[in-house]
C-alpha cells in the first residue's frame, strides 16, 4: 500500500508538471499568436493608407490634367509611374499582411494544440489516480 501510495504521489507530481508545462508554452504561444495578429492588423493599416494615397494621386492627376492641357502627357505619365509604385507598395504590404495573418493562425493552432495536450495530460493524470484508488481498494 505505501508503495501504491509513493507511485501514485510521483504520477500526480509528473502529470501535474507536466500539465504545468503544457500550460505555459499554451500561453507563450497564445502570446506570440496575439502579436503576430497585431504585426497582421498593423500591415492592413499599412496597406490601407497606401491605397488611399495611390486614389489621392490619381484623383490629382485628372484635375491636373484638366487644368493644364500642355502639360497633360508629362503629368499623366509622371502620376502613373507614381501610381504604380503606390500600387506595387500596397501590393507588398497586403502579402505582407497576408503572411503576418497565416503566421497568427498557425501560432494560434499550436496553443489550441497544446491546449488539447494540457487537457488530455490532466485526463490521464485522473484516470490513473482512479486506478490507484481502485486498486487500494
Amino acid at each position: 500500500a505505501e508503495s501504491v501510495d509513493e507511485s501514485e504521489d510521483e504520477a500526480e507530481e509528473s502529470t501535474e508538471s507536466a500539465a504545468e508545462s503544457a500550460a505555459n508554452t499554451a500561453d507563450e504561444s497564445a502570446d506570440e499568436a496575439e502579436e503576430s495578429a497585431e504585426t497582421a492588423d498593423e500591415s492592413v493599416f499599412e496597406a490601407t493608407d497606401l491605397v488611399q494615397m495611390e486614389s489621392t494621386a490619381e484623383d490629382s492627376v485628372e484635375s491636373a490634367a484638366e487644368s493644364v492641357d500642355e502639360s497633360e502627357d508629362e503629368a499623366e505619365e509622371s502620376t502613373e509611374s507614381a501610381a504604380e509604385s503606390a500600387a506595387n507598395t500596397a501590393d507588398e504590404s497586403a502579402d505582407e499582411a497576408e503572411e503576418s495573418a497565416e503566421t497568427a493562425d498557425e501560432s494560434v493552432f499550436e496553443a489550441t494544440d497544446l491546449v488539447q495536450m494540457e487537457s488530455t495530460a490532466e485526463d490521464s493524470v485522473e484516470s490513473a489516480a482512479e486506478s490507484v484508488d481502485e486498486s487500494e481498494d
